[in-house]
Formats: C-alpha cells, sequence, structure tokens
C-alpha cells in the first residue's frame, strides 16, 4: 500500500451520481468519493520499490476527495517532470477507460470508423487522442455549439450535434450508409437504440454509461442482427477485482503519456473549499474535459484550527500606502494612525503637490507619526524597488501593504489603444504585481489592494479599468493559494473623498442606475472586517436593486445575483405589464408609430441630457447636446425600459438624430411605413471625407452600392476611425 497527500483529485460521473444517490446503494462503494488522484507519497508498504516517500504520483486510491488518500502500490505511478498534480489527476480513469474500451474490447483497427459520444467531455477526449493513435476514422458528438467547436480544435474531421434527434442520420450520411465499426456511448435512454442503428456489419457497441444499467432499461436486438455486439465496460469492477490489469493498463496510459504520444486533458480545477460547485458544473454538464478538486494548503477547510487572530496594526511596523493622495489613500491613513500605527510610507507620482495634502501630513507629525512621503510611480519597476528600499532602510519592518494607485481613462473599447489601456493597467494591475514580487520574503500581516465592482458585473466605457481590476481579483486567489496575506475589495461607489465624489457627474449616472456611495466611516468599517475575517476576495457596494435591474438588463443571468431577484426584488418586468409608451406604439397604425417613437424617444433623451424633450430637434445629432458614451448606454437601457426595444450595442454613437433612432426602432417593432422612412432617411454624405463611426448601416450599404467604378475616378477619401 501507498499513502498519499492529495493535491489534485480527479472527479467522474460516478461521484455525481452517489451524490445524487442514483448509484447502486447496495454497492461496496456507494459512499466513496474520488478515485483518481495525484499528490506526494508519505510512507509505503514493505515490498514496495516503485515509489519512496517524497516522490510526485497519480493513479487510483480509495478516498480520493480528501486530503490523504491510500492506494495499492500498483495503482499509481510517478508524474512526468513536465506534468502539474493537476494535469496527472487528468489522467487515470479516462485513459484507462478509453484504451480498454477501444483496444482491448473494441479491438479498433487501422481505418476503422468509430462513433464517440459526448466528445467534448473526459472519456470522450481521451478516446479521441486513443483512436486517432490507432489509425482510426473518428466522428465525434457534443450538444453545444462551443463543444463542437473544440472537437474540430482537436482534430476531429467529422462533428455531430448530439441533441438532435436524427444523429444517426447524420452519421449514416458521413459513412455513405455504411455506419460505424465502433459505437463508444456515454449518453442514455433513446440514444442507445439509435446508436446501435448506426452500427456496421460486425460493429461493436461499447457501453460505459451508467445510468440505463443501474435503471435495467432494455435494448433493441434489431439492428444487431448483423453479427454486431454489444459490450458493457465497467471499470469499477475491473479497478476493484483485477489489480494485474489495473496495473497493466495504468502502466500503459503512463507510457504512452511519457512518450509524448497522450496528453492531459484540458481541466477545470475547483479548490476544495468550493467542492460544491465542482459536483454542480458535473450534473449540469456544462464542463469540457475534466473537473478536477485541487488541494492548496490554505484552501483546505480543517476541523478544530483556532480562528483567524484578529488584525493587529503594530506600532513598531511600517504600513505602506500607494496612491495615498489620490481619494482614500488619506482615510486609511487616519485610519492606521488611530489604530496605532507610528511609521508610514505615503507613495503617490506627485507627492504631497496640493496645500491639503501638506495640511494633512502636519496634522499626522503632530501626532507624532513619522511620515514618509516618496514621489513614486507604481507601474514603474525601478520607482517600487527604491520605495521597497527607502522602506527597508528606515530600519522599520513593512507589515502592511495597501494597493489604491489607480487612473482612470474612460472609452469605448473600439477606442482603446495600446496606449490607453497601460496607462490604466500599469498602475493597479502591473503596480500590484511589482508589490507583490517585491514583498514576497517579507512577513507581512496583510496586503490589502482597493478593486471595483466592475470587475465583478461590468462597466460601459472601462473595458481597461474592469481588466485591471479584475487581475487585482486574481492575485489575490493567488497569494492566498501560496499561503501568502491577500484581500481584494470590489467596491461600488466611494463617498467623501474617493473618485466619485470628485466627479459629480459620475455620481449622478451611478444614482440613475442605483448606486449611491459608502461613507468613508461605512469603508473601514468593512475595511476591519474583512481583514479580521481573513477574507481573501470581498464585494461592498449600496444598491437599489430594482434600479439596477432596469439599468443592468443582462446581470439577470448572473449566478452572483439570482438569489436577490428571485427573493422579489421589484423590476420593470415583475409586474408583468407594458410601459405607456409600448402600449400606445402597439396601438398606433403604422403612419402613425413612427411619430409615437420619435415622441417617446425625446422623452427618454431629454430625461437623460437634461434638456426639455419638445426642444430637441429630430435632426440634430445629439453629440452635439453633449451625448458621450456613458450616456448612450443608459439611454439605450432606457428606451429598452420604456418601449422594450434592446438596440445593438452603441448603435446611438452610429444613428445619431432622433430620426435615426426613430427609424432603428421603428425597424426592430416591425418596420415603419415606407414613406416616412424615406423621408427620415439622412442626406448622403460626401465620400471626399467619411467618418465611419458616425454613419448608420444603411448609409454605409449606400455607399457600398453607389459602385466602384464612379469611386474609381475620385481621390480617395480620407477614413476617419
Amino acid at each position: 500500500m501507498v499513502a498519499i497527500e492529495v493535491k489534485a483529485a480527479g472527479m467522474n460521473f460516478r461521484d455525481v451520481l452517489k451524490a445524487l444517490a442514483l448509484y447502486p446503494a447496495e454497492t461496496a462503494d456507494a459512499r466513496i468519493f474520488g478515485d483518481e488522484v495525484a499528490g506526494v507519497v508519505i510512507a509505503v508498504g514493505s515490498g514496495v520499490t516503485h515509489v519512496v516517500p517524497g516522490d510526485r504520483v497519480f493513479g487510483l486510491a480509495v478516498f480520493g476527495l480528501a486530503t490523504v488518500s491510500m492506494a495499492r502500490a500498483g495503482d499509481v505511478r510517478v508524474i512526468p517532470d513536465s506534468l502539474s498534480f493537476e494535469a496527472a489527476a487528468t489522467l487515470p480513469v479516462v485513459f484507462m477507460t478509453s484504451w480498454h474500451a477501444l483496444k482491448s474490447v473494441a479491438q479498433l483497427k487501422p481505418g476503422e470508423r468509430i462513433l464517440i459520444h459526448a466528445g467534448a467531455g473526459g472519456v470522450g477526449m481521451a478516446a479521441i487522442q486513443i483512436a486517432h493513435h490507432l489509425g482510426a476514422e473518428v466522428i465525434a458528438s457534443a450538444g453545444t455549439p462551443s463543444k463542437r467547436a473544440l472537437l474540430r480544435i482537436l482534430g476531429v474531421t467529422h462533428v455531430i450535434d448530439s441533441r438532435r434527434g436524427d444523429f444517426a442520420d447524420d452519421v449514416m450520411q458521413l459513412t455513405a450508409g455504411k455506419g460505424v465499426d465502433v459505437v463508444l456511448n456515454a449518453l442514455s435512454a433513446e440514444a442507445i437504440p439509435m446508436g446501435l442503428s448506426c452500427l456496421a456489419p460486425f460493429g461493436r457497441f461499447i457501453e460505459i454509461g451508467k445510468r440505463d444499467i443501474y435503471q435495467n432499461s432494455r435494448i433493441p436486438l434489431w439492428p444487431m442482427r448483423q453479427n454486431a455486439s454489444f459490450h458493457v465496460v465497467a471499470m469499477d469492477a475491473i479497478f476493484r477485482g483485477n489489480e494485474d490489469q489495473t496495473r497493466d493498463l495504468l502502466e500503459t496510459v503512463t507510457g504512452l503519456v511519457t512518450q509524448g504520444v497522450l496528453h492531459p486533458l484540458p481541466f477545470r480545477a475547483f479548490p476544495a473549499c468550493r467542492m460544491d460547485a465542482a459536483f454542480r458544473l458535473m450534473a449540469q454538464g456544462k464542463h469540457t474535459g475534466k473537473v478536477v478538486v485541487a488541494f492548496p494548503e490554505p484552501f483546505v477547510a480543517r476541523r478544530g484550527e483556532p480562528l483567524t487572530p484578529a488584525f493587529e496594526v503594530k506600532a513598531d511596523a511600517c504600513y505602506l500606502i500607494t496612491g495615498a493622495f489620490g481619494g482614500f489613500g488619506k482615510v486609511l491613513a487616519e485610519w492606521l494612525v488611530t489604530c496605532g500605527a507610528k511609521h508610514l510610507m505615503l507613495a503617490s507620482r506627485s507627492g504631497a503637490a496640493t496645500p491639503a495634502a501638506i495640511e494633512f501630513l502636519n496634522l499626522l507629525r503632530a501626532r507624532g507619526v513619522d511620515v514618509q512621503v516618496t514621489c513614486a510611480d507604481a507601474g514603474s519597476p525601478a520607482d517600487v524597488r527604491r520605495l521597497l528600499d527607502e522602506i527597508s532602510a528606515s530600519g522599520h519592518p513593512l507589515k502592511g501593504v495597501f494597493h489604491l494607485a489607480m487612473v482612470i481613462d474612460d472609452a469605448p473599447i473600439s477606442a482603446l489603444t495600446r496606449d490607453r489601456m497601460l496607462k490604466v493597467i500599469e498602475p493597479k494591475a502591473y503596480g500590484a504585481w511589482l508589490l507583490h514580487e517585491g514583498t514576497l520574503g517579507m512577513d507581512l500581516d496583510c496586503f490589502v489592494m482597493f478593486s471595483s465592482v466592475s470587475s465583478v458585473f461590468g462597466n460601459s466605457a472601462q473595458a481597461n479599468y474592469a481588466s485591471a481590476n479584475a487581475f487585482l481579483d486574481a492575485l489575490a486567489h493567488q497569494r492566498h493559494a501560496c499561503g501568502l496575506p491577500a484581500l481584494v475589495i470590489n467596491w461600488g461607489a466611494l463617498g467623501g473623498e474617493g473618485y466619485v465624489a470628485r466627479n459629480e457627474r459620475v455620481a449622478e449616472y451611478l444614482a440613475r442606475q442605483g448606486t449611491t456611495p459608502l461613507t468613508p466611516s461605512e469603508v473601514i468599517v468593512l475595511l476591519e472586517g474583512f481583514l479580521n475575517a481573513g477574507t481573501t476576495q470581498a464585494l461592498a457596494l449600496r444598491v437599489d436593486w430594482s434600479k439596477w435591474r432596469q439599468s443592468f438588463r443582462g446581470s439577470q443571468e448572473s449566478p452572483l445575483l439570482e438569489h436577490i431577484f428571485a427573493a422579489g426584488v421589484d423590476g420593470v418586468e415583475s409586474t408583468g405589464t407594458k410601459s405607456d409608451w409600448r402600449v400606445r406604439i402597439e396601438a398606433a397604425s403604422a403612419d402613425d408609430r413612427l411619430d409615437i417613437i420619435g415622441q417617446a424617444l425625446r422623452d427618454v433623451v431629454g430625461s437623460v441630457l437634461r434638456v426639455k424633450p419638445d426642444g430637441l430637434r429630430a435632426d440634430q445629432p445629439l453629440t452635439d447636446l453633449g451625448l458621450d458614451s456613458l450616456m448612450a448606454v443608459e439611454i439605450e437601457n432606457s428606451i429598452e425600459s420604456a418601449m422594450g426595444v434592446a438596440l445593438p450595442p452603441a448603435s446611438l454613437m452610429r444613428a445619431r438624430t432622433i430620426n435615426q433612432i426613430a427609424a432603428l426602432i421603428a425597424e426592430h417593432l416591425g418596420g415603419a411605413s415606407p414613406a416616412k422612412a424615406t423621408n427620415l432617411a439622412p442626406e448622403p454624405v460626401s465620400v471626399d471625407q467619411v467618418d465611419l463611426a458616425a454613419l448608420s448601416e444603411e448609409q454605409i450599404e449606400r455607399l457600398l452600392e453607389s459602385g466602384a467604378a464612379e469611386l474609381a475616378d475620385q481621390p480617395a477619401p480620407a477614413i476617419l476611425v
């Protein structure tokens, strides 16, 4: 026997059946979860020589979903050096099953055809590799377009939809009516007789599914009249009752992986503390490849461990705040001093450059606090290195990092250049990474990063900012997995000293969406709570969910919010009634509909742009009234709420006038009268200078239809993108 400290465990559908109580209760392993593991050998029994304590191994084990497991000596092999624990955990069951099914049972030969069902699943992807290795022609099925696209990437020429009721017709068409020599089946119910009908004479049907077997389902014999055969492959019985065969299968798979013939499957790893999510994903059948449960030390919940000690500010330690004078840096500094901090390093690109900043420093120093101010760009490796060197030279150990540095440069994603992306990403994301690397050898008590809800829910015109914050979120979990302190907080609107408080227009925009600011005192209370609880990531915002639901209709499918919306948050759709404008539009005649739409548009646009609806001209570009990308998104949401029409993204930045937008909405609602639509069409544009962003699709089509011959004799237009 071999004792293994488990680092990663592979999950199989058999585990899901056990969790759902669909596995036969009379079997000995009905409540034993996990068959395949990867980890480090702790101890070996007498006579075991091929592995020793300390070896990285993978294979089959008993109670694999655990921190420590036991395995028969023949059921484990040393992991090839190039593989991680997670990658190795994808190998044993799926490749041993596929090799036994295709080579030992089906005796698949070069040139034969095989239909592999559930090709994007674990066994399916392993079987595709083995079938190609054996020289067979593969037809694979999958239930979703994304999974079928993945199969084509894996080199499968013929991919079919397993959820179609006529997939057997597709197989017969692909094989010119001959059928396939082997069917590897993991589907249930009617898919079995359909698969049998695909068999060629002397074909072999290999059943690896469990559900129909445990339900004692019947199979039709007529398709098997031409010497076809039906085989059940139950690997649990082989693993349990035939140790020699199990050892030989694992040895064969290990050899093929070492030679580079077979490769680990793509996988999705869940930390041990989220094992429930792993089961849920497999039960829904939404995964591709393998689902793996990982056991890094910080994610293993152990009974009897002492509670996380409360966060403590130490008087003899130094605390670093980046972005110290840009917003909440001063609030944090004040809080640290109140908690007993005596040594602060405040860093920002411009330093204490304002009278308010200098006054704040004087107040801190009057309280006996040693405050050092450094001009440093958090996104500069040289500046961060110099900053940490100055802290080391101070003689006070760095115990806490608070990373608040940020730059905002909002724009539609089409307008974001490399420089504009780096301008936002460098100080926040790259700066966090530099601080992470620079403090790896230090014994920190906290590493706090201020992130944003934009990385969780997204936000219009903030692709660069959302990306930078998403990096902070991932870095916090990376540090946690390495046993390092980390806390990232996805803040909503921050009042008092934050960016929102300094930008009235942004605050008003957020308020209309349902988001109102948190006060500085609330921010500090929340921060203390997260630090004391040992939290890795937290989201904090004050929100009116009814308004939020109206503004962000796409968020209604968010798993994070489904419980909130299910609890009865009132929204536009909750009453089941249509808005007044939508009723009036639907009741209007074809000749009057466009006018009603125009009135509704004036009402919506006027409320957002804060102008009187009657003062809006039908032919005036809304950009002349100050329309920007944030307002455009708000208008689109309001149009959807008032009229039930979801306009294409950025449509308001293309169809700029009330007339153009009205024609677009009328088209979505079933079209306007030809006469009205013609009257509202904008004048043709000149080809001397073409602003593509300002053209409607109709205008672009007219330009293209004007003919290449007509444009050939004219000077080349200047294209403004």
